[in-house]
């Protein structure tokens, strides 16, 4: 039977600004990760996903070949404050680390 791990943090949404970038990276040198994220107001009482794009294509589900690191473009215009971006994964993997660069416009969310 295989555990699923969820991994959750929430995102502040910056004032004037409609697109939310998150860069997330595999950090495990050996396997690819593969994984769904779910990405929601923190507001919001059902949850509703919000639209989360790679090279303008929809999507939710995703893999990371050991090393790699993908940019995804999340629409945050009808949020308020914050979003819960979460990472599932349904085999391996053991959380995430999130670390954001004032410098930079991404999240980094790195999968260990």
């Amino acid at each position: 039977m295989s555990k699923t791990n969820v991994s959750r943090c929430t995102i502040p949404k910056k004032k004037n600004n409609n697109n939310l970038y998150v860069k997330v990276k595999n950090m495990n040198e050996n396997n690819s990760r593969k994984f769904n994220m779910n990405v929601y107001d923190s507001d919001s009482p059902t949850k509703e996903l919000l639209p989360v794009y790679v090279d303008n294509q929809l999507t939710h589900t995703d893999t990371l070949e050991p090393g790699a690191e993908k940019e995804y473009k999340i629409d945050v215009s009808s949020v308020g404050k914050k979003v819960v971006f979460e990472i599932i994964q349904k085999t391996g993997g053991s959380g995430i680390k999130i670390s954001r660069n004032n410098k930079s416009k991404a999240v980094n969310i790195h999968i260990k």
